[in-house]
C-alpha cells in the first residue's frame, strides 16, 4: 500500500472542462418564456401569452391565544429559555425555508413584484 495515488495520477488536479447543467439551462429558458413572452428571434409566431392573474387565497386570522408564540420567548427571555420551551412542545415544530437558498434565487429572478404584492 502506498499513499503516492495522486503523485502518480497528476491528471486528477487538472480542473475539468465545466459543462452548463442541461436542467438549470432548461429552467432558465421556461423562466425566460414565462416572464418575458415567446422569443420571436427564435422564430416564434403568433399572439403572446394570456396574461393569468394569481387566484389570492383568503386567509382567515388564526384563532386568538393568551400563549406566547416560540418567537417571542427567544425575544424576550432569550436563547436558553427558547430551547427549554421547543423540548418541552408537545407536537411536531416545522421550519419552513421556502423564501431561502435556491428557492429565494428561483423567486427573485422569476417572480414579478407586482404579483408578490397581490399576495
Amino acid at each position: 500500500v502506498t499513499t503516492s495515488f495522486i503523485d502518480e495520477h497528476p491528471e486528477l488536479l487538472q480542473p475539468k472542462k465545466v459543462r452548463r447543467n442541461r436542467g438549470n439551462k432548461l429552467l432558465e429558458y421556461l423562466g425566460n418564456i414565462i416572464v418575458n413572452g415567446n422569443a420571436t428571434e427564435l422564430g416564434a409566431t403568433g399572439p403572446p401569452p394570456s396574461r393569468v392573474e394569481p387566484i389570492v387565497p383568503l386567509i382567515e386570522d388564526p384563532p386568538k391565544t393568551t400563549e406566547r408564540s416560540l418567537k417571542q420567548i427567544f425575544d424576550q427571555d432569550g436563547a436558553n429559555a427558547f430551547a427549554k420551551a421547543v423540548r418541552n412542545k408537545k407536537g411536531l415544530l416545522i421550519t419552513d425555508t421556502t423564501w431561502r437558498d435556491a428557492h429565494q434565487s428561483l423567486l427573485a429572478t422569476r417572480l414579478r413584484t407586482n404579483d408578490i404584492l397581490k399576495i
